[in-house]
């Protein structure tokens, strides 16, 4: 950012008018060398020639002189060359054959554009000027109203911009008007101070053209040329530059990367870190039907066809017991797990245990769902991380990340947990899952047991979608934490098994079992156990904080300190591929 005049005026502005093109938009990038065409061959009549280097110098000149004005303006002064100079017998007389003319051609490449950016084939990203939506959201962030003012013809700017996905940022969008020859910038600027009743120090104008900061400056405003190079879409262009200082320009910047010093030009320098947000909107997503995944619908492990590797002990025949009194009695069995369950192709195992009434209110992280609706419509999940994360394609699949996100904002709305959202969406748009009879959540939704998820935000790859909603992430799992503190509350003479989460599983217990003791329900006569990796030796005996099991939370939160008061909790060590199936084994034999 180069500043051409010092300002002791720190005072917030409260407004921001804003050319477009070559500002904002890079849609209209190489408009020049459209217009010099159109100029030289209607003045001389001829195309395909070497014209004469005076008249191009003329052309360029007025061309860079007169960018920003309304475009009718540039085809007057067309016009009235034309018949000055006499080379183009017959030629058309009405500015406005010129300007349709131009449009015309014009509109060729700026259409072919549009319809890449509407399709998809071309992130927005590839026609903005760097850092400008960041310097917008700021704006927004801070309060700060924007206005549009172009020379392009008002429907054409409308389009741009909504095409661009700008338009809830700006309070007003004001092109040329059709057929008329007034001057929108000005009109602009002149409702802008009287609408907001604005000094001029109060509002700043920004534009790559002569027009809007020569008005700006007129109007006692805060100027900043942006002397955009619009083919690299960053850095400043020179002939730009030389114009902007000649009207006046208070600083001169190539786009808006340098966010912090540009806001505090503004005055917004104390709100200008806290606002600093990365948009979601130019993330990319590839489609998951080509992508190779560790765990297929074809190498899960059945029951009767899994061989089953040896394991257990006397506890856990214990627990079984204890899991099929429970059964017997009508009594919670909730099964709690992390994602790793889904990942070691154990699905089949979880709902025959659903189905033979051994499960009664299954719960995860969103992880957990993730991979589970992955197989229910790709028939495969896991991808290689290593790899993806090097280009920064992992997890940035669309069809996981745009229909997971839909359903539960559909579901947030109706009302529907995180769970239940997911498997009405697969029961509503069946042709989109082939593979649902291997879902988890979407077979414990017909078989109407709660399915819950437990989601922190920022960690699932749905988190990194375009059109991600935390809010009703929010929403949906907090329906689900309700769910899972009412099957809690009737636990008593009932089970509590995680598997594998380290985490969210024994928060979420912990969390429910105090709302449920809090409001009075008998939770005492419980059984919990908790299945891992990790070897905790005697599991039972009083730890203190050096020793560092002291910090896993299933050993605290799940084994012993709910059963403190009654019940009795274990620590199984062992792989979820020989645990889960022993378990289904012993309870089903």
């Amino acid at each position: 950012m180069e500043i051409l005049k010092k300002s002791n005026n720190t005072k917030p502005v409260s407004a921001v008018l804003f050319d477009f093109d070559g500002t904002v938009s890079t849609l209209r990038f190489g408009w020049e060398a459209v217009m010099k065409p159109l100029m030289l061959e209607m003045i001389t009549g001829k195309t395909g020639i070497e014209y004469d280097a005076a008249l191009e110098k003329e052309v360029d000149d007025y061309i860079n002189e007169s960018t920003g004005i309304q475009t009718i303006h540039q085809m007057k002064w067309l016009a009235e060359t034309v018949q000055e100079r006499g080379m183009n017998p017959g030629a058309p007389t009405d500015p406005w054959w010129y300007k349709g003319e131009y449009n015309r051609r014009l509109m060729e490449n700026v259409s072919n554009r549009l319809a890449a950016l509407n399709s998809g084939s071309v992130a927005k990203e590839n026609y903005l000027i760097e850092g400008s939506e960041a310097f917008l959201k700021a704006l927004q962030d801070n309060g700060v109203k924007m206005y549009v003012a172009s020379g392009t013809d008002h429907p054409d700017v409308m389009n741009e911009v909504a095409a661009l996905g700008l338009t809830g940022y700006f309070t007003e969008i004001a092109g040329a008007p059709l057929g008329s020859e007034n001057c929108s910038k000005e009109k602009v600027i002149a409702q802008l101070m009287e609408k907001e009743g604005l000094n001029g120090d109060e509002f700043a104008v920004i534009g790559d053209g002569k027009v809007e900061i020569r008005l700006g400056q007129e109007a006692g405003a805060r100027t900043i040329g942006l002397a955009s190079d619009e083919e690299h879409r960053h850095g400043v262009n020179p002939v730009k530059r030389e114009r902007l200082v000649k009207a006046g320009a208070d600083i001169i910047a190539g786009d808006f990367n340098e966010l912090e010093e540009i806001l505090a030009f503004l005055g917004l320098e104390k709100k200008a870190r806290r606002s600093m947000q990365l948009d979601f909107d130019t993330t990319k997503t590839y489609s998951a039907q080509d992508r190779i995944n560790l765990v297929r619908i074809d190498n899960l492990k059945r029951p009767g066809v899994y061989e089953v590797p040896v394991w257990g002990s006397e506890d856990f025949d214990e627990l079984v017991e204890r899991i099929k009194k429970a059964k017997e009695g009508g009594h919670e069995i909730i099964f709690s797990m992390g994602a790793h369950v889904i990942k070691c192709g154990l699905s089949p195992y979880l709902i025959a245990l659903m189905k033979e009434g051994y499960i009664s209110h299954i719960s995860g992280n969103g992880a957990c769902s993730i991979h589970d609706f992955e197989l229910a419509y790709l028939g495969g999940t896991s991808e290689d991380v290593p790899t993806a994360i090097e280009d920064g394609s992992f997890g940035m699949w669309e069809q996981t990340g745009r229909w997971m996100n839909e359903a539960i904002q559909k579901g947030a709305a109706l009302g529907y947990g995180y769970g239940e959202s997911l498997a009405r969406y697969i029961d509503e748009n069946p042709e989109k899952f082939p593979y649902k009879d291997d879902c988890v959540l979407y077979q414990a939704y017909k078989l109407d047991i709660p399915a819950t998820y437990h989601i922190a935000l920022g960690t699932d790859i749905i988190h990194q979608h375009p059109i991600v909603d935390f809010a009703a992430i929010g929403k949906a799992s907090g329906i689900d934490f309700h769910k899972i503190c009412y099957s809690v509350a009737h636990m008593d003479n009932g089970v509590y098994m995680n598997f594998g989460s380290g985490v969210i599983g024994p928060e979420v217990f912990l969390k429910a079992l105090s709302i449920a003791r809090n409001q009075g329900y008998p939770t005492f006569k419980i059984t919990t156990a908790n299945f891992d990796l990790i070897d905790l030796g005697d599991y039972r005996s009083k730890i203190g904080y050096e020793n560092p099991q002291y910090y896993y939370r299933p050993r605290k939160n799940i084994v012993n300190r709910p059963v403190s008061c009654g019940g009795k909790g274990w620590h199984f060590c062992g792989d979820h591929q020989e645990t889960i199936p022993n378990l289904y084994e012993k309870l089903t034999k």
